[in-house]
């Protein structure tokens, strides 16, 4: 291993921690060995590992951990359409362990091979590059997307035990309802709900919902996204609480990034969720900790979970185990903690499978910038070996002409720079015998399969993504009222409550009971949503069986009909229209008088 700098830092100092998080770039002795090649590396500070032909670069990644290794550079042996081939075979071949690891090839001539044919991630190296750090930022980027573990390794404060932390916040006593936010509009009839009854109403969102539902656009970057959302929302909830004399509380829902949490914070929540219940214990107690350090320095409530809820109701076996709750409240040092008792969630929160499938379609959309040239190659590449197939020698009229529409299309400088595919393949159509036309057709052919293939991959990740709501009829959870009242025992004179998620689906006679329980925000969502949409009905007609369905035509439906028919709600706050009373006291009636209206003394609903 050759390091770009040979002082050595000392064990436990922070340039050691600094040094160890840096990331690997393996070289080929061959580049290594080339003058330009070697100045433009070192200047990336990278740790260098050197390969030849003993030590392969495959045998280097194999033992290097995952994800350690920005990119392998490696010289181009080949030219033109060859090239290209070498080109995508060789990256497959290197990222065998990880299918997000940059590659780079190394030519002396810029003109020998345009970047955009070569796929994601992959690129060039040439005399007189500035980029390559560019590229190494892109490669990073690009792995904290799809790797929860590189976005959370490490804490997003410095050390500090809780001790020193900042104080808790003033809390409400009782059980309050906490509610959704599907459409920022629902944030008006929360508003008047505590207004009315004098009483604390939380309303909450979740990454995945403010990218979903709230955002008007999704962007590059979804966090930068979802800030945005947070702030919008702060400010509306801060006006309403001053027009209207409310209490409305903003909480984040099911967090599992520190960014996100941060973005929370930074925006003046009132409470954060730091959702690590997906995970081992261990990894779910780290990270609580270490998101809950963070909310401590903003004054911010932090709830935390333990057990996965079942997002469909069938997996009864799941609830969250008594040991590993006791264990869960010992070794952190939460506010409020969730745990499955038998309720079951109605929407996916899956915000890291979110940004996951997002990235995956940036890298597909910058593969296919313009006319796609990395599909043009690829077809090509296929034509090619469709004839060598068919027997037709390397030096054949048809090897020439394919190798020359390769060459005109990835021109960069000359005089056919930024020429259009299509106008290269009308021209080589014009030029060429008749009986060689079919084969200028497969070509053609080629080309929009490998175009289609991408966006129909794009449109399954969007399906994907936007497919947000299991289909289901409606059904009650069966609570486990024996689990509760362990799990609030636990919590007596902690300092700590226990929140209940999935509202929807209980039932009444269960509601009435949790608050006997101690439980202190019981959380609505999918059946809020719902009722909403029903009482929108009167005030713009709609047949809500258009607005079922599943995956991306149904959220379309939906946020085209909401965007229609609350399109200046901000200005309902002095005289909301009917509807808005309607939708309260249905809030009132079926979600928060059930929280407030039965006592200790009174039997409690469900089963033991």
């Amino acid at each position: 291993m050759i390091p770009v700098h040979p002082a050595l830092p000392l064990p436990g100092s922070d340039a050691l921690r600094r040094r160890t998080d840096t990331p690997h770039a393996v070289i080929g002795m061959d580049v290594w060995n080339t003058e330009w090649a070697r100045q433009q590396l070192e200047r990336l500070a990278l740790r260098t590992v050197l390969a030849d032909d003993r030590l392969t670069p495959e045998r280097v990644l194999e033992t290097l951990a995952a994800q350690s290794v920005a990119f392998v550079c490696e010289e181009l042996p080949v030219s033109g359409l060859a090239a290209l081939a070498w080109a995508a075979r060789r990256a497959e071949e290197l990222r065998r362990h990880d299918p997000h690891l940059g590659v780079v090839f190394a030519v002396e001539d810029p003109r020998a091979l345009d970047p955009s044919a070569l796929g994601p991630l992959v690129r060039t190296l040439s005399p007189g590059d500035t980029d390559l750090n560019a590229f190494v930022d892109e490669v990073q980027r690009v792995r904290r997307e799809f790797h929860w573990e590189l976005r959370n390794r490490h804490s997003a404060v410095p050390h500090r035990s809780v001790a020193s932390a900042g104080t808790r916040p003033a809390r409400w006593t009782g059980a309050v309802p906490n509610f959704n936010v599907k459409h920022p509009s629902m944030l008006l009839p929360y508003a008047l709900l505590s207004a009315r009854t004098s009483q604390e109403v939380y309303c909450e969102i979740s990454p995945q919902e403010a990218l979903l539902f709230v955002a008007d656009s999704a962007g590059r970057e979804p966090v930068s996204t979802v800030a945005e959302v947070f702030r919008r929302l702060r400010q509306d909830v801060d006006r309403l609480n001053s027009a209207l004399g409310s209490r409305l509380r903003l909480h984040l829902d099911h967090a599992d990034d520190y960014e996100v949490v941060r973005a929370a914070c930074e925006a003046g929540f009132d409470s954060v969720m730091v959702d690590g219940s997906g995970r081992a214990l261990h990894q779910n107690v780290l990270f609580t900790n270490t998101a809950t350090e963070l909310a401590r320095r903003y004054d911010v409530l932090v709830e935390g979970e333990i057990g996965c809820i079942d997002g469909a109701g069938l997996r009864k076996w799941s609830k969250t185990p008594l040991p590993d709750f006791v264990r869960f409240v010992e070794d952190t040092d939460l506010d409020f903690i969730g745990a499955h008792v038998g309720q079951f969630h109605s929407f996916d929160y899956g915000f890291a499978a979110t940004r996951r499938s997002l990235a995956e379609i940036d890298l597909l959309s910058d593969s296919a910038g313009g006319d796609d040239l990395h599909a043009f190659a690829a077809a090509c590449a296929q034509v090619e070996q469709s004839l060598t197939a068919a027997g037709l020698p390397a030096y054949s009229a048809e090897h020439r002409l394919i190798a020359s529409m390769v060459r005109r299309a990835m021109d960069v400088e000359g005089p056919d720079a930024g020429q259009r595919l299509d106008t290269v393949l009308c021209e080589a159509r014009a030029s060429v015998p008749a009986f060689q036309h079919p084969l200028l057709q497969e070509l053609e052919t080629k080309w929009l399969e490998q175009r289609l293939e991408k966006a129909q991959r794009k449109t399954g990740l969007w399906d994907g993504i936007f497919a947000t709501e299991p289909a289901r009829g409606h059904r009650h959870a069966a609570v486990d009222h024996g689990l509760v009242r362990a799990f609030t025992k636990v919590l007596e004179n902690s300092g700590r409550s226990l929140v209940v998620h999935g509202g929807s689906s209980l039932t009444k006679v269960d509601l009435t009971s949790l608050r006997a329980h101690g439980v202190a925000r019981v959380n609505f969502g999918s059946d809020v949503f719902a009722d909403y949409l029903e009482a929108l009905r009167a005030h713009l007609p709609v047949d809500l069986r258009s607005l079922t369905g599943d995956g991306t035509w149904l959220h379309l439906r939906r946020m085209s009909y909401l965007a229609e028919v609350t399109r200046d709600w901000r200005s309902w706050t002095d005289a909301p229209p009917p509807f808005i009373d309607t939708f309260v006291s249905r809030l009132e009636q079926r979600y928060a008088a059930p929280l407030r209206t039965r006592t200790p003394a009174q039997p409690f609903g469900g089963r033991n």
